[in-house]
């Protein structure tokens, strides 16, 4: 069992769970079972010494020797002089299997998302791991390369990303590059591949900044909630002129507050001078919001394929990786030619639900066929839906699509925040579809054909047969093929047959006869016994009840009755005031935060009442918004 790579857990509760007596077994330990596989040489083929660094030089090498299949593309150990700029106590080693060559050519083009990150936590040396990621027509994320190092600075990346480009065989132009909050990876990538089209901060590691330096405000939770929900109201304002005037008055107030000074210098020096990177209103239309592709890639690696544990040998990490690989890759085959049901077709599919309950007369035709609004009931504003001139892909629809309203994510564009940051097709485009059904035939895909996407399954999986020969061959083609010299065939019985034969052939056809006999009773006797079994079972079984042969009256509007299910019996903790949490500030949050930077609001004024409670304030108290931020 150890051999077959079955976890401990399971080997010891196999072994004790077959003897009902007490025996050695039941004093069975994993640290016995680690001696058994460390005496007889058990491993899974993550360890080949007791040494570590020798064990990932072994695995080097065999994997070098397969030629062009060989997924390592530049390797450092500490003490090696090779590289100049890299120091001698520096570690490299760079992974990029052929499949993973062709999925970057394929998915890192013009206008695409390609994310770089980097994780701790695969080994004890303090190697970080850095993933380069792009993201595949189901919008998904797809792991292009990797590369284990000691330090993740400037010079360690653009090493990396020079080994990409060098597999890849040219540089990645016109890509929407999402990193995180530092200046490594853009520089990095600027030096190796030119600059992107667009460099864009993952709104999540934003978001997360914020929080974390909410404490430069000094004052109680209310007032922090409102700072930050101040400043999300702000990243999510899709005009941009409305962005620069609110951002300043929100900086010119909170200067001006002590209590909000010192937050409002950490956010104009780090933030205000770089919102290209992060507001909503500079990336809309581009359908990148954050990088959380990478980040789960990480917590699969870490959480499934490490077992939650902290993995102290880099060779058990890299053995988990290309465990990772291997498993991504097969997944990427299963979606191509099975299909996936992923999450995004999941929300394409909510979307349509939310649909339906829209009211059809807040669409209006602008331009048929390619113009459309619609309204937002209780409001003068709206939304524009408008038809795309060409598809970026070749077939009549790609694999994110809707199928009653037939149509893919890029048939149409809206100036909502959900169809601009989101791989996804909007409720109002969907509303569009079902209420005006304007013609889509005119928009087609480019006229060269693109790189298919059976290239990274080719890559990696290559058919030992072809289909084409297994289709069945015409009669007549037979006829013409196998020479007939005998002439026409006499239809006999089987006697007649076997007497025209010589004796030796008579022999001969009666033993294979009798054989074939033999087997036919053997199968028909293995029938026979499932038959019996199954009548003694069926005989075994309690008499079903018959069915009542008048109608019982029941009322019409009587329950079923509940089944039995478990159900928590804990006292579920109270929720704070949503004035106190950190939350996403709502609807009405944004609109009240964002008009009381433009001046004052009407507010009921507490700082002048001789009591706590407010059962008879007077609505007549206007005082100015101080905390409004």
């Amino acid at each position: 069992m150890l051999a077959a790579g079955i976890p401990m857990d399971d080997v010891i509760d196999q072994l004790q769970a077959k003897e009902t007596k007490l025996t050695c077994l039941h004093f069975l330990t994993k640290s016995d079972l680690k001696n058994i596989m460390r005496d007889f040489k058990i491993n899974k083929g993550d360890i080949q010494y007791n040494n570590d660094a020798d064990s990932v030089a072994a695995w080097i090498i065999r994997d070098r020797d397969k030629g062009e299949e060989s997924i390592v593309r530049y390797s450092k150990f500490q003490g090696d002089t090779a590289e100049e700029r890299l120091n001698e106590n520096d570690f490299m080693l760079v992974i990029m299997s052929p499949a993973q060559v062709a999925g970057l050519r394929l998915f890192g083009r013009r206008g695409k998302e390609v994310a770089l990150d980097s994780t701790h936590g695969t080994n004890a040396y303090d190697f970080q791991l850095t993933t380069l990621l792009v993201i595949d027509e189901h919008g998904e994320g797809f792991p292009a390369a990797f590369c284990y190092s000691n330090r993740v600075d400037e010079t360690a990346i653009t090493i990396f990303l020079e080994k990409c480009r060098e597999a890849l065989g040219q540089r990645i132009l016109g890509a929407v590059l999402m990193t995180d909050d530092t200046e490594v990876y853009y520089n990095a990538w600027c030096n190796v591949m030119g600059p992107p089209a667009h460099r864009l901060l993952c709104t999540w590691h934003v978001d997360r900044a914020w929080r974390r330096n909410l404490a430069k405000v000094r004052g109680d939770k209310a007032l922090q909630a409102t700072v930050y929900k101040t400043i999300r109201a702000l990243m999510e304002l899709t005009d941009a002129t409305v962005f620069d005037k609110k951002l300043g008055s929100f900086l010119a107030t909170a200067k001006n507050d002590g209590k909000t000074a010192d937050f409002a210098k950490y956010f104009e020096n780090e933030y205000a001078t770089r919102a290209d990177l992060w507001a909503f209103s500079r990336r809309l239309g581009l359908r990148v919001h954050h990088n959380m592709h990478l980040e789960a890639l990480h917590r699969v690696l870490k959480h499934v394929h490490m077992h939650g544990r902290k993995v102290k040998r880099l060779d058990k990490s890299l053995f988990a990786l290309t465990t990772l690989m291997r498993r991504k890759m097969y997944d990427r085959i299963i979606k191509i030619y099975k299909g996936k049901w992923t999450k995004h077709l999941s929300g394409i599919r909510t979307r349509h639900k939310r649909s339906t309950c829209m009211d059809v007369g807040l669409v209006k035709c602008i331009n048929p066929n390619k113009m459309y609004s619609v309204g937002i009931t209780g409001s003068s504003a709206g939304y524009l839906v408008e038809a795309r001139d060409q598809l970026p892909h070749c077939e009549r629809l790609c694999p994110l699509h809707c199928s009653e309203c037939n149509v893919c994510i890029h048939y149409f564009s809206c100036n909502c925040l959900d169809s601009g940051l989101r791989n996804t097709i909007c409720k109002h485009v969907h509303l569009v579809m079902r209420t005006s059904a304007p013609d889509i035939s005119t928009i087609v895909g480019p006229e060269e054909n693109i790189a298919e996407v059976g290239e990274v399954v080719a890559a990696q999986v290559t058919l030992d047969y072809d289909i084409d020969s297994y289709a069945e061959t015409p009669v007549h083609d037979i006829e013409e093929t196998v020479p007939c010299t005998a002439g026409p065939m006499q239809v006999l019985s089987g006697s007649t047959a076997i007497i025209g034969m010589s004796s030796k052939q008579q022999q001969t056809s009666l033993s294979l006869a009798q054989e074939h006999c033999n087997s036919i009773m053997a199968e028909l006797y293995l029938h026979l016994r499932g038959l019996r079994a199954l009548c003694s079972a069926s005989n075994a079984q309690p008499q079903m009840p018959t069915v009542a042969t008048e109608i019982e009256r029941e009322p019409a509007n009587k329950l079923a009755v509940r089944q039995r299910q478990f159900m928590s019996t804990k006292q579920k903790p109270k929720k704070r005031k949503p004035e106190l949490t950190l939350c996403k500030p709502s609807t009405v949050e944004k609109k009240l935060l964002l008009d009381a930077l433009d001046g004052t609001i009407e507010v009921i004024s507490r700082n002048n009442r001789d009591t706590d409670h407010d059962y008879d304030v007077c609505t007549s108290q206007i005082v100015d918004f101080e905390h409004s931020y």
